[in-house]
């Protein structure tokens, strides 16, 4: 009985510790390299982002092995402008449900996934917290790749792709020559 209230409550609490961060800055274009990035506000640190589901926990694999989750607690406006900020994963398969869990300082249309206020030059999103959760369906998880796509922070005024961040979840050897982005906290 104790196993079983142990594993529940590391399962409860999993998703969330096992989550890949990572940071946000626009405008940086498409994101294909690690860099750092300076502008009006302080350096950002990018890059790719390439997430091995044969590296993570063995706890993982067996509690929640269909989930894969990113998060951000930043997105800041390194250029010369103010933006309003809107966020789109690109090229999620319609059979990958993908849950949003947004908190923000600014108002977020859930709809659009769009902030209403604009970013200025120097500035971020105030008390940001984005999670996204992918539920990722049993028969995808024995591909060599199950996601290749990607963050697009679009303005949200004009429609242009401000910065393009590429998101990959792999199997094993699939990802052996990728450099793998953001952090695990």
């Amino acid at each position: 009985m104790a196993i079983t209230l142990s594993l529940g409550a590391y399962s409860a609490t999993l998703g969330k510790s096992e989550l890949v961060h990572f940071w946000v800055a626009v405008p940086a274009g498409n994101v294909t390299a690690p860099m750092v990035l300076r502008g009006a506000g302080p350096p950002i640190s990018m890059s790719p982002i390439v997430i091995d589901l044969q590296s993570r926990g063995v706890l993982k694999n067996l509690l929640q092995p269909q989930l894969e989750g990113l998060s951000t607690h930043w997105i800041y406006n390194l250029g010369k402008k103010p933006v309003k900020v809107k966020l789109n994963l690109a090229n999620v398969p319609p059979d990958i449900a993908v849950d949003w869990e947004v908190n923000s300082g600014f108002e977020f249309d859930a709809a659009t996934h769009t902030f209403k206020t604009p970013l200025y030059p120097g500035g971020s999103v105030p008390n940001l917290g984005i999670d996204w959760v992918f539920h990722i369906p049993a028969y995808y998880m024995d591909e060599p790749v199950i996601y290749d796509g990607g963050l697009e922070v679009i303005d949200a005024d004009t429609g242009a792709v401000l910065t393009f961040i590429p998101i990959k979840f792999v199997n094993g050897a699939a990802s052996s020559s990728a450099t793998q982005g953001g952090s695990c906290h």
